[in-house]
């Protein structure tokens, strides 16, 4: 009976652990989800703490799950699981009878599920809480380098953390990812494809713009929050890149336009790119690769990327971030389960 309770806990910490990573790895989008539950909540004076509120409930979750799977502090860990297992499924069982038109966000962008879905599986996994913690007081005591494994995955977290709210996520799952060729640039139908609409200063959609040629996207959800200094940088990457003739577009969330921009939805241009500021490479309207504000690249490798086969160039430039992550999960994973 000691095996299976250590089994059932380690099932619920890796479900804990694998959510709430998947959600700090994307926390402009889990700010929108949390904005959602503020709204359904009648908690909309919250929503300015959105971003901050989610980050710091996914980095929970996420040490949560890394507890369970250590076994460290069983009685403490046990109880506040039981708490917030059983908190999420009487939200998602009034989620289920209200049916909001929102997701879950139980798995961030990588996993959608509806109201009922996410409902029974809170219930699976408060079943295999109580297999592992019921009663509190037999829950097996961890061994001494268990806890140095936590705590070594409490600091990576928190590097991890930081990077991800620096930049863009490593693992693009919104409709926008790269890969993935506009609605406006396809010939025939394709309803998987976004649509992507930006207008210019009289009310004319211009998405053409979009859709042929290589294009830079400069995407600016909330313009009046980006500094001085990043501006800088941004207005003088544009101006390199037009030097080479590349062709650059500026979209904003606003109806004051600048020279230049055009208008987009706010919460499109977020989807698109998740830095404010960012900037969006198309080829013959296919999303090859993103940018952070913070990071952008060398006008070089841009150029490079530009004059290579589109999927090639898309490959070339995700492909690392994608096993940057693979690597840090084994490495994690590693620490939690083998030390």
């Amino acid at each position: 009976m000691k095996v299976v309770r250590r089994i059932c806990a380690v099932i619920v910490g890796t479900i804990f652990f694998v959510a709430g990573m998947l959600k700090l790895m994307d926390p402009v989008g889990t700010g929108l989800i949390v904005q959602e539950y503020f709204k359904f909540l009648h908690l909309a004076f919250l929503i300015p703490i959105s971003k901050v509120t989610a980050v710091a409930l996914s980095l929970f979750e996420t040490l949560l799950g890394a507890a369970m799977i250590t076994g460290v502090w069983p009685r403490v860990t046990g109880l506040l699981t039981g708490i917030v297992l059983i908190g999420f499924t009487v939200l998602t069982l009034f989620l289920w009878i209200f049916n909001p038109p929102m997701d879950c966000g139980c798995f961030g962008e990588a996993l959608h599920l509806n109201h009922a879905q996410s409902f029974w599986k809170n219930i699976a996994l408060v079943v295999l809480w109580g297999i592992a913690y019921i009663p509190l007081g037999k829950a097996p005591t961890a061994r001494r380098a268990k806890h140095v494994s936590f705590w070594i995955t409490v600091v990576s977290m928190g590097v991890f953390t930081f990077m991800t709210l620096k930049g863009i996520p490593p693992i693009d799952f919104t409709t926008f990812k790269p890969g993935v060729t506009l609605m406006q640039a396809q010939y025939g139908a394709a309803p998987d494809s976004p649509l992507l609409s930006i207008s210019d200063a009289d009310g004319e959609y211009c998405d053409d713009l979009l859709s042929t040629g290589t294009v830079m996207f400069f995407s600016k959800y909330d313009p009046e929050d980006i500094s001085a200094r990043t501006l800088d940088r941004i207005n003088d990457f544009k101006s390199k890149l037009d030097s080479i003739g590349v062709k650059t577009v500026t979209a904003v969330s606003s109806v004051d336009l600048g020279p230049g921009e055009y208008s987009a939805d706010r919460r499109t241009l977020m989807t698109v790119n998740r830095s404010n500021g960012g900037v969006t490479l198309f080829s013959d309207g296919l999303i090859v690769a993103k940018w952070p504000a913070s990071r952008l690249p060398d006008v070089s490798f841009v150029a490079d990327l530009a004059s290579s086969d589109a999927t090639e160039a898309m490959m070339k430039e995700n492909a690392p971030r994608r096993m940057r992550l693979q690597g840090f999960l084994l490495y994690v994973f590693a620490v939690l389960l083998l030390l």
